[in-house]
């Protein structure tokens, strides 16, 4: 079946960007001193809190997520019941619930420690100031590390979902991503990718890696830390197709937030991938 002018044009972008990621991977792999410029460097500031706290952290943001989502569910599912694009409605509105509303969790977190620590916040923390990128830095980040994990994303998709096809286990995508390729109203698309885009990345990531591979990180080591915060990571998802590659994501965006030190490296590189699979999927070119 011939493809579409469009669809050659994103097919031949999304190989260039395959190709031009897999030479800068080669690159960093074969020569000594990119490979510890890329991977060899931790600008992660030291963190001042127990693994209690950690996990109390967690769960309070998890937690705040599932009580929007569920508030979501009860007061707009009824109402978008039987409107055109009811799924992607309801994605919209639950994703929402859920993203936005965990994100209060960072809030409640510091007003509990004040609470039970009188001078918390009254002093700056030890040690040097968090590492924060400028503008052109956070993009340049925040597209190479997109451009390195793509090669790796697509030769472990292949190799899982065969792997899963051998053994006889379900290999199919997430709903989420037919979800995209079935909705007809632009007013809902584009509100999936506000959601898919700007909230899940920014929840996701301080949760993920701002937390979990963070305290890991200082706690474990490395690769504990890589291991735990990309399995977990791949796990929420709950999709048996994504659970490898997402896994792997979620291990290459630790690693640029190790390499910059700014959160906003990870939140950037996991919006231009979902924004990056959307493109591909609403051009109709196969997205595994």
């Amino acid at each position: 079946m011939p493809f579409a002018p469009h669809q050659v044009v994103i097919g031949t972008i999304e190989l260039l960007m395959l190709l031009i990621g897999a030479w800068v991977l080669a690159r960093a792999v074969a020569i000594p001193e990119l490979r510890v410029s890329l991977f060899g460097q931790n600008r992660i500031r030291h963190w001042e809190i127990t693994g209690p706290e950690a996990v109390l952290l967690a769960l309070g943001i998890f937690l705040c997520g599932t009580i929007g989502q569920g508030a979501a569910m009860r007061l707009l599912g009824p109402v978008i019941a039987g409107m055109p694009d009811r799924t992607g409605l309801e994605v919209v509105a639950y994703g929402l619930g859920f993203h936005a509303v965990a994100l209060l969790g960072w809030p409640l977190f510091g007003a509990a420690r004040r609470f039970a620590f009188s001078d918390y916040g009254a002093r700056p923390p030890p040690g040097p100031a968090p590492h924060r990128l400028g503008l052109r830095s956070l993009i340049w980040n925040g597209a190479t590390t997109l451009l390195l994990a793509l090669p790796v994303l697509a030769i472990s998709s292949y190799g899982w979902n065969t792997l899963l096809r051998a053994l006889g286990l379900p290999d199919a995508p997430q709903d989420l991503i037919a979800i995209f390729g079935a909705v007809k109203s632009p007013a809902v698309l584009i509100a999936l990718l506000v959601v898919a885009c700007i909230v899940a990345p920014i929840n996701e990531e301080l949760l993920f890696r701002g937390v979990i591979f963070r305290y890991c990180r200082q706690r474990f080591g490395r690769p504990i830390a890589l291991v735990a915060s990309g399995a977990l990571f791949g796990l929420m998802h709950g999709n048996w197709a994504g659970f490898v590659p997402l896994g792997l994501l979620g291990a290459a965006l630790a690693l640029a937030y190790e390499h910059s030190g700014d959160i906003r490296v990870p939140i950037l590189a996991h919006a231009l991938f979902n924004l990056n699979t959307t493109v591909v999927i609403l051009s109709g070119l196969p997205s595994a």
